[in-house]
């Protein structure tokens, strides 16, 4: 199976109202010899045009990108898109990338009416480098530099004090090729110094794969960084959430099962955190790494046990079905309990993206409107009945060739647009006046700023500001 390392650089931090701006991967076979890679730019998205001042302090994008880029943003996902599919069956490797970039990416493949689950569908699987370098510092801390954290002075995996730390090639933080390159370094680095963590890292990368690892008769250990500290688990497999499958919930082997079989449920519930934390979910579909149980007795946490008492934990949990099943609906109780808290009214199509999946004719239709001329492209779109991607096909046509939508149509998104990020509520997007506010709290902050660069930055917002105002009084 071939590696794609890959990195996004977006326009704010929330996946669902924001644009990427630059895509970069590399892809290589398994020795790591680079087989073919890119580096692609665009503009943002009409219907959230206001990125965060400091995400552009960060990633340095410039003002000029943004408005002029031969590439719309539509034009860049449909890039992306096509250069991940030409490479077939690949693992997809970033850094932060399953809490962070898988997001943005499913974001804009939903948003551009383009099937969003590209990085675990078609045999493809997806695994995180900072998980992986965590799981490996955790069990061979002699292995790396482990940088500290300027302001903590915890330890650090951040990746660009790691890479300078371990003599990683990264020549420009923040930039998507940049921060691939010291991704894959940072690969290599895991499999030359714990070839056997990167080995267990290949082993769960798909939630097939984890299903097939854990649940068997044996004990398996998690190992990670939180917060700066490293924390050791020795666990047993207990069920899938029958609520949720990707969520897969495991027996803590520092605890003596014969504590907690005779508990009631409402007990039970007591020790899903805390201190006296007995269960632990993994997410399935997020490459958790395992490791094998050996390296359990490096952990302080593990010194006064010994395997075989570890290993008749084990056995006591796996054997009892009674405690299972009574544990599985605790777990359906949870998950009912969940249902009646969470806010039932309907949220923007924005936020819609996991409400289940097109029908197949929606889907055929989506394919015909990619393929149709732009003149075909919104009599296609009128006739698919899923909403969100009725809507999402019309952005694509507002975004790309507007003079294709009806003309009270454009009025009527222009003006919504406007409302939107004119807004003086708090809003879930970025709206002008809030980077407003932020641009003054930056130039107010005693961090190091390049105050040219803010100034830059606070024009261009100041010019969405006259444009949008136009379209909503005009």
């Amino acid at each position: 199976m071939k590696y794609i390392f890959w990195d996004l650089e977006t326009s704010t931090l929330n996946a669902a109202y924001g644009s990427i701006i630059q895509a970069a991967a590399i892809c290589t076979d398994e020795d790591f010899n680079i087989l073919d890679q890119f580096d692609l730019r665009g503009r943002m998205k009409k219907e959230y045009p206001v990125p965060s001042a400091k995400a552009l302090l960060v990633n340095g994008v410039s003002i000029d990108q943004l408005k002029n880029h031969e590439n719309s943003n539509f034009s860049l996902i449909s890039q992306m898109q096509s250069k991940f599919l030409s490479w077939g069956e690949s693992l997809f490797i970033g850094y932060n990338s399953i809490s962070f970039d898988d997001m943005h990416l499913r974001q804009s493949l939903y948003q551009s009416a383009l099937p969003p689950y590209i990085t675990n569908t078609n045999g493809n699987k997806r695994g995180d480098a900072m998980k992986l370098l965590h799981s490996a510092a955790a069990v061979y801390p002699n292995a790396f530099v482990r940088p500290l954290d300027d302001e903590t002075g915890k330890i650090t995996f951040k990746l660009e004090k790691f890479a300078a730390a371990n003599g990683i090639e990264h020549s420009k933080a923040h930039d998507a090729l940049s921060d691939v390159e010291a991704t894959l370094g940072v690969c290599k680095l895991v499999k030359e110094k714990c070839n056997d963590v990167w080995e267990s890292a290949l082993q769960t990368a798909s939630k097939q794969d984890v299903y097939t690892y854990v649940n068997q008769d044996k004990v398996f250990c998690a190992s990670r960084f939180f917060k700066g500290k490293e924390y050791t688990h020795g666990l047993a497999f207990l069920t899938k959430d029958p609520s949720y499958e990707n969520h897969v919930y495991c027996y803590d082997l520092t605890i003596d099962p014969d504590y907690i079989f005779d508990l009631d449920r409402s007990e039970l519930k007591e020790l899903f955190k805390g201190k006296n934390k007995c269960f632990h979910m993994i997410k399935a579909n997020e490459q958790p790494i395992l490791l094998n149980e050996e390296y359990l007795y490096r952990s302080e946490n593990y010194k006064d046990l010994t395997p075989e008492i570890v290993n008749e934990r084990m056995k006591k949990v796996r054997g009892n079905k009674n405690f299972i099943e009574k544990f599985t609906n605790l777990l359906l109780d949870r998950g009912e309990d969940r249902e009646l808290t969470q806010d039932q009214t309907e949220k923007p199509v924005e936020e819609q993206i996991y409400n289940g999946f097109p029908s197949s004719k929606d889907n055929y239709l989506m394919s015909d409107f990619h393929a149709a001329e732009w003149e075909k492209k919104y009599e296609i779109a009128e006739k698919i009945t899923d909403i969100r991607s009725k809507e999402f096909a019309k952005r694509v046509i507002y975004n790309e060739k507007p003079e294709y939508l009806p003309k009270k149509e454009i009025q009527r998104r222009d003006k919504e647009v406007a409302e939107k990020i004119l807004s003086m509520d708090k809003c879930t997007w970025n709206t002008i006046p809030a980077v407003m506010t932020e641009i003054d709290d930056l130039r107010e902050s005693d961090d190091e700023i390049d105050m040219n660069r803010l100034e830059e930055i606070d024009t261009y917002i100041q010019e969405l500001d006259e444009y949008h105002r136009g379209k909503l009084d005009g």
